[in-house]
């Protein structure tokens, strides 16, 4: 592994089913079994102790050189595995700016897998801003929706009045995008 970065992240539910997993760096697929397995102790040797885990409590282990935080947040466990710089305080810097952003974008009661695969697309633009190449970015909410709204595909308004603000800064990109577009036609007419 190398020195000083984030290896792994892995969403899964609390019965073990993963959601979305990341690797940054090259392991062979015996090293990513393990790496799961690692998870999976850390969770609790059963689906019973994954399932009473207690809501953002951080729960930590190690694998070979590494540490391990898994953070279980509704219906899901999110784990980070990383070496030298982040240690379990970092990581868990890591996990809570991903599960802070996934509460703020989705507007959820709480986070469940279905909520997560139909917004699949988000899920993953979520972890790119956080983590880069297994290296801490974005941690602050609006900075990741940001950084989100510019890089979704352009979106109609909707009506106002029961937005979130994240529906609202995707609108208002989208009309600034539309009176753009306008600018050039109107000089040229």
């Amino acid at each position: 592994m190398s020195s000083g970065r984030v290896n792994a992240l892995a969403i899964t539910t609390r019965q073990g089913h993963v959601v979305y997993e990341r690797f940054y760096d090259q392991f062979s697929e015996g090293e990513k079994a393990e790496i799961r397995s690692a998870f999976d102790q850390v969770a609790g040797p059963s689906s019973a102790a994954a399932a009473a885990a207690v809501e953002d409590a951080e729960i930590v282990g190690r694998y070979r050189n590494g540490r391990i935080v898994c953070i279980p947040s509704g219906d899901l466990l999110f784990f980070a595995l990383g070496t030298g710089d982040y240690t379990e305080l970092a990581l868990s810097a890591v996990l809570a700016a991903i599960i802070a952003a996934y509460k703020e974008v989705f507007r959820g009661a709480s986070l469940t897998d279905a909520l997560l695969f139909s917004n699949y697309a988000i899920v993953v633009l979520v972890v790119d801003e956080v983590c880069r190449e297994g290296l801490l970015g974005l941690t602050d909410r609006l900075s990741i929706q940001k950084a989100i709204a510019m890089r979704l595909p352009y979106e109609p308004p909707a009506p106002e009045k029961s937005k979130s603000s994240f529906s609202r800064m995707l609108s208002s990109k989208s009309q600034s995008v539309q009176q753009q577009a306008q600018q050039p036609q109107q000089a040229s007419g």
